[in-house]
C-alpha cells in the first residue's frame, strides 16, 4: 500500500526502510570506495577524534605535540564544518570509515583550498585498523574529490623522511615526491628532513565519481 501527499506517493515499505536508515544513525557517505567510504566530520565523534590524535604513532607522523581533547575536538568539527560548507570552501576534512561495517577508522581533508590557483594541502590521520590498506584509499578518495569535484590541478602533502610506511602508501595513492627540505622539523628530538609530494590530475587515473 502507497501513502501520497502532495503528488507524491511512497509504499509503506520504503517508508519504512527510509526510517529504518534514519533509526540506525548509518553514516553519510559523500565518497565510496571498494573498501572505504568517506563522510563528513561528526560531533559525536570529537572524543574519537582526540584519542587517535593522542596516539603515539599519530602523533609521531603529524609531528603532534599537543594534548588534544573532546573539547578541542569539538571545536575543531565546528570550525571546519563552517569551512566546508562555503560555496568556495577553504578546508574540506573527512571521516574515514571502513565501509565493510561503517566504523570510523581515521581523519583525512584537503587544507589551504586556493581555488583561484586550483591548489591544496593534504593532511591525514588514521586511528584504527592500521596496516590493512585503509590510509591509501582513503587518500585516493580524497584526491578523486579534490580532482573531480573541486576541480583542484595539484595537491600537495609533507611528511617525515623516516615515514616509511607512510611515503609507500602515499605513492600507491597517487603522489610523487618533487623534493626535500633538508631538517625542516623536529622529530623525535633530532632535525629531520620533510619529503615533499604532489598529485595532479593528469597522473590520476580513473575516478570512483564518474
Amino acid at each position: 500500500m502507497a501513502i501520497c501527499r502532495d503528488n507524491r506517493c511512497v509504499s509503506r515499505e520504503a517508508r519504512g526502510r527510509d526510517n529504518a536508515r534514519m533509526d540506525s544513525h548509518e553514516p553519510d557517505f559523500i565518497v565510496v570506495g571498494e573498501r572505504v567510504a568517506l563522510g563528513p566530520l561528526r560531533r559525536d565523534l570529537a572524543a574519537s577524534y582526540a584519542r587517535w590524535l593522542n596516539q603515539m604513532e599519530v602523533r609521531h607522523g603529524l609531528n603532534q605535540m599537543g594534548i588534544a581533547t573532546p573539547e578541542t575536538q569539538e571545536k575543531w568539527v565546528e570550525d571546519n564544518i563552517e569551512k566546508s560548507a562555503k560555496r568556495e570552501p577553504q578546508t574540506v576534512e573527512f571521516t574515514i570509515y571502513d565501509h565493510s561495517d561503517s566504523t570510523p577508522v581515521g581523519t583525512a581533508g584537503l587544507l589551504q583550498i586556493a581555488h583561484a590557483s586550483g591548489t591544496a594541502e593534504f593532511g591525514i590521520a588514521i586511528g584504527e585498523r592500521r596496516g590493512q590498506g585503509l590510509g591509501t584509499e582513503a587518500t585516493r578518495l580524497v584526491l578523486d574529490f579534490a580532482f573531480h569535484v573541486l576541480h583542484l590541478r595539484n595537491v600537495l602533502l609533507e611528511t617525515l623522511e623516516w615515514n616509511v610506511a607512510g611515503l609507500t602508501a602515499y605513492e600507491r595513492a597517487g603522489f610523487r615526491r618533487v623534493g626535500v627540505r633538508r631538517g625542516g622539523a623536529m622529530s623525535r628530538g633530532r632535525p629531520t628532513d620533510v619529503v615533499l609530494m604532489d598529485a595532479v590530475p593528469e597522473d590520476f587515473g580513473a575516478s570512483v565519481l564518474r
